[in-house]
């Protein structure tokens, strides 16, 4: 009997935490997540996203979503497909419902592409 109520419990819990990754990745395919990151990234990059621009691609690391416990989601992204050149930010959502990167942290290597000093893996 207690094996069986543990096993249940221990389902709820998996099923809840699969239910919040759910949600998280939701979050983090949103349009206005898109908006988000795009913008924080045209700030590092002016013309990124385009073929002028040193940054060309982004993708998040949905395995690495997490609830931030101050506030918002931790997200990180891939730049370029570069395993080098991986941004760990935190993006809230403001009084208006729109996202916004409230804080991140870059890789020297970025700063580098950013500077023209860095080619790629």
């Amino acid at each position: 009997m207690v094996v069986f109520s543990l096993s249940l419990g221990g389902c709820s819990f998996f099923n809840g935490q699969s239910a919040k990754k759910q949600e998280m990745i939701q979050i983090a395919e949103s349009k206005k997540m898109k908006v988000a990151i795009e913008k924080y990234l045209k700030n590092l990059d002016p013309e990124a996203l385009t073929p002028n621009g040193k940054i060309k691609t982004y993708r998040i690391l949905k395995d690495k979503l997490k609830y931030n416990p101050m506030e918002g989601i931790n997200i990180e992204i891939v730049i370029n497909n570069d395993d080098k050149l991986i941004v760990d930010m935190v993006v809230i959502e403001k009084e208006s419902g729109l996202y916004h990167v409230a804080a991140s942290s870059t890789p020297t290597e970025l700063d580098e592409l950013l500077e023209g000093k860095y080619y790629g893996q």
